[in-house]
């Protein structure tokens, strides 16, 4: 009985991946064995901010948490994150953007309208993540109900993992009553590891016109970004912080590493304004990083031009023999970790000590199922010894790509 259950399991994995276009496969989900798997596991990061001193801070910004059809055929979400949990649940503090609704009322459902399970949203919590973007281009793919249910359960998750964990966990990008007004816009404000964070998340772009003052939604247009700016400029100083996050889902083209002169800009402006970090995505593919010393103020700041996926459906066939695998879905398939070591100097300026991208990239296990491994020399050899040659050359070039395709900039001022 159990071996045809996975038999019918794997025909199902196999027919939604022939069905993956573009951002996904437009099928409903008919099966998720992972949903049966109850919520009791103890995530591993439940003493997460005990490992170093209060002046020192570590923060870990992933990019894109997706869910395509593909990505429910797994025997529990934890799998996916097993290899890389420890790297999460070691930071003081790691950030992920949800891109997908979370609407319990509905069954889970991929491109071109997602819906996210609560189940595989909590598995990223149990991760270590704590502070997730809810604002991006399918945040109202469920349309206002699906919004608002979203806020529903991300309070419900919060909740549940404070109780039953006794860790604190921040959703903000959506609101409970409708306004287009800057005033309106949701966000944290909190302490962690003795610093005061603030986070503000936005997107300049939707799918679709619908709900849209139900989501913190800022036009991409010059005269909106400057208001923007002035807007970011008068938050942080009526919320007095060490750090301010200001998280852009931005109006720009999918697979592409390209950095225009007008985005570059604005992300400029955004930390003349008074954020500290600048993280972006949309791209669906891993950008560039800009170190900008501030020499007059003494804080050092901080651009991510895009972290690419951190788990999705999107590279359901990877050119595995190809000499070089640098196409569009083969890109979506790798993510970046960017830990982030900064310190609170006794003069009070802020320095960040150190940068380290920790490349990622979705693995198709020989259950067909999607997991996140470390894109590292330690997996090729693994891939070799099992052995999965093709995977292990395919890796092999992968890595070489992602470290000659983007790199980290400094900008003294």
């Amino acid at each position: 009985m159990i071996r045809n259950l996975k038999s019918i399991i794997f025909i199902f994995t196999l027919l939604f991946t022939l069905l993956l276009t573009a951002c996904g496969t437009t099928s409903q989900i008919i099966n998720e064995p992972a949903e049966n798997v109850p919520l009791t596991q103890a995530p591993d990061n439940e003493n997460q901010h005990k490992k170093h001193d209060k002046d020192t801070i570590t923060l870990l910004f992933a990019g894109d948490i997706m869910a395509h059809s593909v990505n429910y055929y797994i025997t529990t979400y934890e799998k996916i994150w097993r290899d890389v949990r420890d790297v999460i649940s070691e930071q003081d503090l790691a950030f992920a953007n949800i891109e997908a609704p979370v609407d319990t009322t509905k069954p889970a459902s991929s491109y071109p309208s997602f819906n996210m399970t609560r189940k595989y949203v909590q598995a990223a919590v149990d991760a270590g993540f704590d502070v997730f973007s809810l604002c991006n281009n399918h945040t109202n793919d469920q349309y206002k109900n699906g919004i608002l249910e979203t806020i529903k359960t991300t309070q419900a998750i919060t909740e549940y993992t404070k109780q039953q964990f006794g860790n604190d966990i921040y959703f903000s990008g959506t609101k409970q009553n409708p306004s287009a007004e800057l005033s309106a816009l949701t966000y944290n404000y909190f302490t962690a590891n003795g610093w005061k964070i603030l986070f503000l998340p936005i997107t300049e772009l939707l799918n679709r016109p619908d709900a849209s003052e139900y989501i913190n939604f800022i036009k991409p247009t010059d005269e909106s970004r400057k208001a923007f700016a002035k807007y970011a400029k008068e938050l942080r100083q009526k919320n007095p912080c060490d750090l301010f996050i200001i998280s852009v889902h931005t109006s720009e083209p999918e697979y592409t590493r390209n950095i225009t002169e007008r985005q570059n800009q604005f992300y400029m402006d955004l930390l003349e304004a008074g954020a500290d970090f600048v993280w972006a995505n949309h791209a669906h593919i891993i950008k560039d990083r800009k170190l900008v010393i501030d020499t007059k103020t003494g804080r050092d700041k901080l651009i991510m031009y895009a972290n690419g996926n951190t788990i999705s459906g999107q590279r359901t066939k990877p050119e595995l023999t190809a000499k070089n695998p640098n196409g569009e879905r083969d890109n979506t398939g790798d993510g970046l970790f960017y830990i982030v070591t900064m310190h609170r100097e006794k003069d009070g300026s802020m320095k960040i000590k150190k940068c380290e991208p920790y490349f990622i990239t979705t693995y198709i296990n020989t259950a067909n199922e999607y997991v996140i491994k470390p894109l590292n020399q330690s997996f090729v050899d693994y891939l070799y010894d099992v052995p999965r040659t093709n995977w292990a050359k395919y890796i092999e070039r992968r890595i070489k790509i992602n470290k000659e395709a983007t790199k980290d900039y400094i900008e003294w001022q």
